[in-house]
């Protein structure tokens, strides 16, 4: 009687059947499988039956599936998981794994000007190690990488993307921003060169002047939480960012004027976060005028703070609009919070939010995680990589069928 129960198995079918990311027929394929279909338990035994159909291949331990699809179509997969519960029963569950593999398409590669007095790279780079020693070993290292888009490259188009990042050593202030210039303005690859460079080196200019201010004010607020503190770290980070993203609209107005041209040929959107690490915590602050994405994530609790970013194509917003610089409007977009650590925080252009959220689940904690085990799938944010921009840019290489734009990432880990 007990050996029938021990093999007596118990069938569960998932619920809802899990949406693959899209693959591209020829081209390296590497997708997470969501901790929702995968169990935690270490002796749970995995396969996915139907997945030899399509040339890729399972690993269970990694929770990925990855490869290179050899044809197009539509799969279904089945994902089974066994394991043996406390009575020793065996128990299987099976889950609906659903995948598109699109036609090959093959763009032709467009080189572009580099005569052009705004030509930049297709692609750029960057990573600033934090140092580590003593006391200094909460610190946190930040990199970005930016890559011209498929579409761009079709059209021979140089990037409109760009970013900057900085660390100050002096007063250990992170400022970081990224920029998406808008593909119908004439110029807009230098306005998003402009606005990321004028935003940080302003930023940390004011922030020399304001940090003690603001250490006061968050440490005030940690003890006892008032709208009036609340209040007051608002005034003083509009008194940064005023001052920061004003800069960065001025200098684009000049150079415009400089050549005789409209600031709106200039046209980007631009994305800006402060943070520094006090022994309370870490204060962060954020400025967001259009798409993409600003986000503090915490993996361990999970927690996913989307402070920026977030705009739909259709508003069209820009630095370059003179509403953006009224003070209301900048107080209406400067966001802050305290934390007491942090697994990353991303700033992105929507190159890289909309392919991987879509435009309506930006605060999904599960997208989030997903993102998370998707990027680190292929970035290590251990700090013991000295290459993490690189890995960045080769993670921005992902394929999703009729998202070709620019993609830029600056990251703080």
């Amino acid at each position: 009687m007990e050996e029938n129960k021990k093999n007596h198995k118990k069938k569960s079918i998932g619920s809802n059947p899990e949406n693959l990311p899209n693959a591209r027929a020829g081209y390296p394929y590497r997708t997470q499988i969501s901790g929702d279909c995968l169990p935690s338990n270490p002796l749970a035994v995995c396969w996915v039956d139907g997945i030899e159909k399509t040339g890729l291949h399972f690993f269970p331990e990694k929770k990925q599936i990855t490869g290179i699809p050899q044809k197009s179509g539509s799969f279904d997969m089945q994902l089974n998981v066994r394991v043996y519960n406390e009575s020793g029963i065996e128990e299987l569950s099976t889950h609906t794994l659903k995948l598109i593999v699109e036609d090959d398409i093959d763009f032709k590669l467009g080189e572009a000007d580099e005569n052009d007095p705004y030509w930049k790279r297709d692609e750029d780079v960057y990573d600033i190690s934090v140092n580590r020693k003593k006391k200094m070993r909460l610190k946190k290292d930040l990199s970005a990488a930016s890559r011209r888009g498929h579409q761009h490259i079709e059209k021979g188009k140089i990037r409109e993307d760009d970013f900057y990042i900085r660390y100050d050593t002096n007063t250990r202030w992170y400022v970081l921003a990224v920029a998406d210039g808008s593909g119908k303005a004439k110029y807009s690859r230098k306005g998003s060169e402009i606005a990321c460079r004028s935003v940080v080196e302003t930023c940390l200019e004011q922030l020399t002047k304001q940090s003690r201010r603001l250490r006061r004010l968050a440490f005030r607020h940690i003890l006892k939480k008032s709208e009036k503190i609340r209040n007051e770290i608002i005034k003083r980070l509009h008194d940064v960012m005023t001052a920061s993203v004003t800069n960065a609209y001025q200098a684009i107005v000049t150079e415009a004027a400089d050549f005789k041209r409209h600031p709106d040929d200039y046209a980007t959107t631009l994305l800006m976060c402060i943070c520094k690490k006090f022994e309370f915590g870490w204060l962060i602050g954020a400025f967001g005028a259009g798409d993409g994405a600003v986000c503090v994530y915490r993996k361990d609790e999970p927690y996913a703070n989307l402070m920026g970013g977030g705009d739909a194509p259709s508003a069209k917003c820009f630095l370059t609009k003179p509403g953006i610089v009224q003070p209301s409007e900048l107080d209406r977009r400067i966001r802050f919070t305290i934390i007491d650590d942090f697994s990353a925080l991303f700033l992105m252009t929507n190159g890289v939010s909309d392919p991987k959220f879509g435009s309506k689940d930006l605060s999904s904690i599960e997208k989030w995680n997903k993102f998370w085990d998707d990027i680190c799938s292929e970035v290590n944010f251990s700090g013991k990589t000295k290459s993490v921009s690189e890995d960045l840019l080769k993670w921005l290489d992902f394929w999703t069928p009729g998202k070709y734009d620019d993609r830029t990432i600056a990251v703080v880990f």
